[in-house]
């Protein structure tokens, strides 16, 4: 789909409007490629070493987009905004938001394994990427939608296809990790998917209605981007680096309390031999990030 959509924009001339509709069809296509491989896979016996594996993936990814994308972008459209490090100092914000919710009001869930405590505890996570990645998605989506010209229109569409099938890859391994139900992940995918596309209607509406003013646009953008990266950061730091490598003794913890919950799916803790294997995924996912980066013009 995405070879005869290249093929066409380049063979004719065509409308702006045209070609935003186009690009809207072309990113809800790569979105839910890459979002239906883990659905697909979750369908196999042996899917839970593709999980674990995928999700260390998924946390590498999120570490890039943390560090590479939303933050440097945070701090790059804030700059001149105002004279101070906002977009470090949300971004911190951002990291101990999320430290406030797991380990002060939800802090003491980790250690009560009662299933409804663990059920709220394993809930918050793939709803809170969820909004911040649809949110983010939302925002890139307005800015395809206001350009005024063909040529910004393709190198916007071409920033946002290199993340959206990775975003909603590493989306999905996360929420199914999360024990989340089959149906609400495609809903949540659904969802997700649908959020750029949405965000380039809604730039088309606002085009000719509004006129814009780049300084709150900016301000509005650069903080949104500098407070979502610190969320990204801790999510991929404590909620998957640290879950992926962990050590045996902490395995066995969980293991107990699921244990004493009534979770019979969670296997005994045994040597983990794709332990190198993780962490050269993590590797791979925040060095993807940094090639995506390139491609990635606002």
């Amino acid at each position: 789909m995405l070879f005869l959509f290249f093929t066409f924009i380049f063979s004719e001339p065509m409308s702006l409007l045209t070609f935003k509709l186009l690009a809207a069809a072309a990113i809800l296509a790569i979105a839910i490629i890459g979002g239906v491989i883990p659905l697909f896979a979750a369908r196999h016996e042996s899917s839970r070493r593709f999980f674990s594996l995928g999700n260390a993936f998924a946390g590498g990814l999120f570490l890039g987009v943390g560090f590479i994308h939303l933050l440097p972008e945070g701090m790059e459209k804030l700059e001149g905004v105002v004279d101070y490090p906002l977009a470090a100092l949300l971004a911190a914000l951002g990291l101990g938001a999320l430290l406030l919710i797991d380990r002060v009001i939800y802090g003491d869930h980790h250690a009560d394994p009662s299933p409804d405590k663990m059920q709220t505890q394993q809930s918050i996570y793939p709803y809170v990427l969820l909004a911040l990645l649809s949110i983010h998605s939302v925002i890139a989506g307005i800015t395809l939608g206001l350009e005024s010209h063909v040529i910004g229109s393709f190198a916007i569409m071409l920033g946002i296809l290199s993340h959206k099938g990775s975003a909603a890859f590493a989306l999905m391994v996360s929420i199914h990790e999360a024990g989340i139900r089959v149906k609400q992940q495609k809903n949540m995918l659904a969802i997700f998917a649908a959020m750029t596309p949405l965000g380039i209607l809604i730039g088309l509406v606002a085009a000719f209605f509004l006129t814009e003013n780049e300084t709150i646009t900016a301000l509005i953008e650069g903080s949104f981007n500098a407070l979502a990266a610190g969320t990204f950061i801790y999510v991929a730091t404590i909620e998957i680096i640290d879950v992926e490598l962990s050590t045996r003794e902490v395995r066995v913890a969980k293991y107990v309390l699921s244990a004493l919950a009534g979770d019979d799916d969670v296997p005994m803790p045994a040597k983990d031999h794709d332990r190198v294997a993780k962490f050269i995924l993590i590797i791979a996912g925040i060095a993807l990030m940094a090639l995506l980066t390139q491609w990635h013009i606002h």
